[in-house]
Order: C-alpha cells, then structure tokens, then sequence
C-alpha cells in the first residue's frame, strides 16, 4: 500500500508539474510568434522571401515534431477528436502555405 500511495503521488506531482509549465510555454511560444509576425511590416523592415521560408519552414517542422512527441500522429487517435482535427486543419494550411511560399520563390526566379 505504501508503495502505491508513493507511485500515485509521484504522479501527481508529475502531473502537476505538467499543468504548471505547459501554459507559460505555451504562453512565451505564442507572445514570440507575435513578436515575430511584427518584423513583417514593411515600413519598418527589409527581408528576403528566402529568410521567411527558411524560418517559416523551421516552425513547421517542429510543429509537427512537437505534435509527434505527444503522440497527436498515432493512428490510435480518433480523428473525429475535436483538438486532433483542428492540429491536423493546422498542418494542412502550413504545407498549403508552404508551397505558396515556394512558388513565389520559384516566381521570383523566372
């Protein structure tokens, strides 16, 4: 019985520990991606396409690596899942944007 009080509270604190960091990362991920979007205004700023592709594509791979380490892939998931299927929507206007991304690179090229 001790044991398994110790194992439960082991869990709750590694539980706990979860609830407590994941918001404020999430908070400090989504403040830096604002931060980030702000360097797009013109006025202010000059950038290659190329520099936002490279960058852009970055996030994207770790978006979906992210996902992957959670386990949001598994074939286990049930896609009618409201969170696996707004992540998935995500993943598609990501490559959609992607590609655009490449075409004006491409376009730009010509």
């Amino acid at each position: 019985v001790n044991i398994e009080k110790r194992l439960s509270n082991a869990y709750r604190h590694r539980e706990s520990r979860f609830k407590a960091l994941f918001p404020k990362r999430l908070d400090k991920v989504s403040s830096t991606i604002r931060s980030l979007k702000k360097l797009s205004n013109k006025t202010n700023y000059v950038y290659d396409q190329n520099e936002i592709y490279n960058g852009l594509s970055l996030l994207i791979l770790e978006i979906k690596d992210l996902a992957n380490a959670f386990g949001l892939d598994s074939s286990e998931i049930n896609s009618d899942d409201n969170l696996y299927s707004e992540i998935k929507e995500i993943k598609e206007e990501l490559t959609s944007l992607k590609i655009k991304l490449k075409r004006q690179e491409w376009n730009k090229r010509k």
